[in-house]
């Protein structure tokens, strides 16, 4: 196999034949004879008696599509009597099949289409899909996508399909009713992308970030609409704020390849543990965690500077030099900062738009 796509193609292949098996036992020997097909003889026979007509992108969806693998016919009779999982998993293999030789190729003059509309059609097909790809695909054809067109996606970054344990996670949870609160005709969103976001929750994030590079006034005004049903919530214990800064740090290190989504979850992580921000943490009920998290910290960090200042004096030949710097160095007190005065609704809106922390007083040492 020549390429990543090759092995996605193959995988698919014998996925979708396996699939066929149990929806269709009374084409077991057809599929049986499509599963024989020498590996290196498969996509030129898909291609060839498939991408025409049952893999062409722009066939009716819900219309029968014949025959789906070299030999293996669906008929109209067979389609109205599947299910409307089965129809939908037969399709999701055509999409992926095809796709995967489409890119491959990097043409798709087979479908009639110009380089533009080739374009817009791998963008729409990889924001659809993603849900559906596990992560080496996904990493695959994006960089196939850049390879060909330039960039990650047309919208510039486009975040992996998010690991199962992530999905259903709180954080993922607040994005989503974030997003709800966006008005669709300010960010210039369509309804078809607000409903993709209950689905994929890379994309409710993707819109989150684009809107505050793009609509950073707007995004405010929907934190203002949605903050108070949230502070309810934390109150009630529903988001709790050590959970979420939990699951931002998991994300981090999960899709640590994108930096402008790493910046959003650790100004997530910070604001979430209550970093500097005691009325916060306060209106949170969450005053004595912040506060010990606080403290915990600064004595981490006066650890590591004592731990320094021990080895930048470690090689100085006069003891007393050294003893008087250890005494020093001990002798320096470990203060916690008190309560900052924070406007709780402003701040989570500038927590989104990458500026937290940046309005706040700093405390004294």
């Amino acid at each position: 196999m020549d390429s990543p796509l090759d092995s996605i193609f193959q995988s698919k292949y014998n996925e979708f034949t396996s699939s066929l098996l149990e929806a269709f036992p009374e084409l077991a020997e057809v599929i049986k004879v499509a599963e024989s097909v020498a590996i290196e003889e498969r996509e030129m026979m898909y291609k060839q008696m498939v991408m025409p007509n049952a893999g062409n992108p722009k066939r009716d969806m819900t219309k029968c599509p014949g025959m789906v693998l070299p030999g293996v016919y669906i008929n109209d009779a067979m389609w109205a009597s599947s299910s409307e999982r089965t129809k939908d998993a037969i399709n999701q293999f055509l999409g992926l099949l095809t796709f995967a030789i489409t890119m491959k190729d990097g043409k798709s003059s087979d479908f009639g289409y110009n380089s533009d509309s080739f374009r817009a059609w791998a963008d729409t097909f990889m924001d659809d899909w993603r849900g559906k790809m596990n992560r080496s695909e996904f990493d695959s054809f994006t960089k196939r996508f850049a390879d060909l067109f330039g960039t990650t996606a047309a919208s510039g970054e486009r975040l992996p399909p998010f690991p199962e344990k992530l999905r259903k996670g709180k954080l993922v949870k607040l994005a989503e009713e974030i997003v709800r609160e966006l008005k669709p005709e300010e960010f210039g969103l369509d309804p078809e992308t607000i409903k993709q976001c209950e689905s994929d929750p890379s994309k409710a994030f993707e819109v989150i970030m684009n809107s505050t590079m793009r609509n950073p006034e707007k995004l405010q005004g929907a934190m203002k609409r949605i903050m108070k049903r949230l502070q309810d919530k934390f109150q009630r214990g529903e988001f709790k704020p050590q959970e979420l800064a939990a699951e931002a740090e998991e994300m981090m290190k999960e899709f640590s390849e994108n930096p402008a989504f790493v910046e959003m979850m650790d100004s997530m992580r910070k604001a979430f543990s209550f970093e500097g921000d005691m009325e916060g943490a306060r209106a949170a009920g969450q005053e004595k965690s912040a506060k010990l998290r606080v403290a915990q910290e600064r004595m981490r960090k006066e650890l590591e500077r004592r731990k320094a200042a021990k080895a930048a004096t470690s090689g100085a030949t006069s003891g007393a030099t050294s003893a008087a710097t250890s005494v020093a160095t001990s002798a320096t007190p470990l203060v916690v900062p008190g309560p900052t005065q924070t406007d709780t609704i402003e701040e989570f809106a500038s927590i989104l738009m990458g500026k937290q922390g940046n309005n706040k007083k700093q405390g004294k040492k």
